[in-house]
């Protein structure tokens, strides 16, 4: 009976360690992760085409659900971004996950947005989908939904 017990409290160390090595690994991935939107935010407020383009997968896409649009290759993601820096060279660009899910190489976030620019304030939501590379997560497909437009009227259009 010891030496049976011995092995049983072996065996439920060992699994207990290898479930607690799991969660880490799952945290890691999901810190990874909200890391690559906090990089994309920052490539939003530095206006940095090249940068935000990076962050996506080569056949990655922006799919704007409100006008119906879709921007996909890094050409296509590149003239978006710089129409939306063209009209609002101030913006100021916030996003908020609150949901990170990774499953694999594969991972989604769900995240409320905003955008303050200089004809009004955009508020909306990003379902992001994300995949493991080489090169760390990347941006494979971004759903975004406009849900509040507060527009500066005259003379209150922002100009610094």
């Amino acid at each position: 009976m010891g030496f049976a017990y011995l092995v049983l409290i072996l065996l439920v160390f060992t699994l207990v360690t290898h479930l607690a090595t799991v969660e880490a690994s799952f945290q890691e991935e999901q810190y990874t992760v909200r890391k690559t939107l906090r990089e994309y935010v920052r490539a939003m407020n530095q206006r940095s085409l090249e940068d935000i383009v990076a962050l996506y997968a080569s056949n990655g896409k922006f799919v704007d659900e409100t006008f119906d649009e879709v921007f996909s290759g890094s050409y296509r993601l590149r003239n978006l971004y710089d129409g939306i820096f063209e009209t609002n060279p101030h913006l100021v660009f916030t996003a908020f996950p609150w949901r990170v899910e990774v499953a694999g190489d594969d991972a989604s976030v769900d995240c409320s947005w905003s955008l303050v620019g200089n004809v009004g304030v955009y508020n909306g939501m990003y379902y992001i989908s994300m995949s493991k590379t080489s090169l760390g997560w990347k941006i494979t497909e971004i759903d975004a939904h406009i849900t509040v437009i507060h527009n500066y009227h005259l003379p209150y259009v922002f100009t610094p």
